[in-house]
């Protein structure tokens, strides 16, 4: 995570930064210096000075709702729409573009954002501006208690952060504890269609899914999302179907699926639709989320040892 600390009254934004007053006497440099050598040695020095936020992705949103922070928001990206708190954010932007002049009003003292989400452009220009502006990563599901917690350490939430925290991880491990080493489960989880897209093994909802005892039919894609076709559903042949996607969108993806009885899943009608917003956002609503979608891995697993005659034990 970049780490940039800015002093306010050095800002290029800053009513502040005139030629009127850029003479700073040389006892207040050194001061600014031995601020800057204590934050270099210690990153989160100045946490409680953040109050004014600005999230680029709905997820960091919600991550900051839960480290408690989410008071000091002051803007969001579209689609941040939980808690229901979040919806009354001013709205800068979405994926697609980001309103400078809406940022520049607002006069945020952290922004946060997504390494892989957001543009490289909008990032770059923020930066340009002088905005303190921190980029944040999930690719382990271990990583969502250590952002939440890293985010109640920049707010001043650090203990109710540290709380929220140790409850997700030991959600985490007794989920694994109880799932991961149960019969394996061959899934097809689906994110997207027309066309029809999946993801790898590396991302966090197959992630989600090994947890529970299940593997991924496409962990072996190269890259995190990718489409696929139907052929390739066949060959593999799947023995649970998964479907994310919008509610409204799901009873046609079941419609559709219903097509194809040949495909194992449908034929022993192991298909299922989730809340996408729980399983498609790394949040701590994922992890505590993730004891229905073992439950549902669960009745797959009985299903195909009743069939096989083999006892229904773990």
């Amino acid at each position: 995570m970049n780490l940039n600390f800015s002093p306010p009254y050095l800002n290029k934004r800053s009513p502040y930064f005139t030629q009127s007053n850029t003479k700073i006497s040389t006892s207040i440099v050194l001061l600014i210096l031995l601020a800057s050598l204590l934050l270099s040695n210690n990153s989160w020095a100045t946490s409680s000075s953040y109050q004014r936020i600005i999230s680029l992705a709905p997820h960091i949103t919600e991550m900051l709702y839960s480290a408690g922070a989410g008071d000091k928001i002051v803007g969001v990206v579209s689609y941040s729409d939980y808690p229901k708190e979040a919806l009354k954010k001013p709205i800068i932007g979405g994926y697609n573009a980001v309103n400078l002049e809406k940022i520049i009003q607002l006069n945020p003292d952290l922004i946060l954002g997504w390494q892989s989400g957001n543009r490289p452009q909008d990032i770059k220009r923020l930066k340009e501006l002088d905005f303190n502006v921190q980029l944040f990563e999930v690719t382990q599901l271990e990583d969502i208690p250590d952002r939440i917690e890293q985010l109640g350490q920049l707010t001043g939430n650090a203990e109710y952060a540290q709380t929220t925290a140790k409850q997700l991880r030991e959600t985490l491990n007794k989920i694994r504890q109880t799932y991961q080493h149960r019969t394996p489960v061959t899934t097809f989880y689906q994110i997207w269609h027309q066309p029809i897209i999946t993801m790898n093994g590396r991302q966090f909802i197959s992630q989600a899914i090994a947890a529970c005892g299940a593997q991924n039919s496409y962990e072996d894609l190269p890259k995190l999302t990718a489409t696929i076709g139907l052929e390739s559903l066949f060959k593999r042949n799947p023995q649970l179907f998964l479907l994310g996607g919008q509610a409204s969108f799901q009873k046609d993806w079941l419609k559709f699926w219903q097509q194809y009885p040949n495909l194992q899943a449908i034929k022993n009608q192991q298909i299922y639709t989730l809340k996408n917003d729980h399983y498609q956002r790394p949040t701590a609503r994922l992890i505590n989320a993730l004891e229905p979608l073992c439950k549902i891995v669960d009745q797959a697993r009985a299903h195909y040892k009743i069939k096989s005659g083999v006892s229904v034990k773990n």
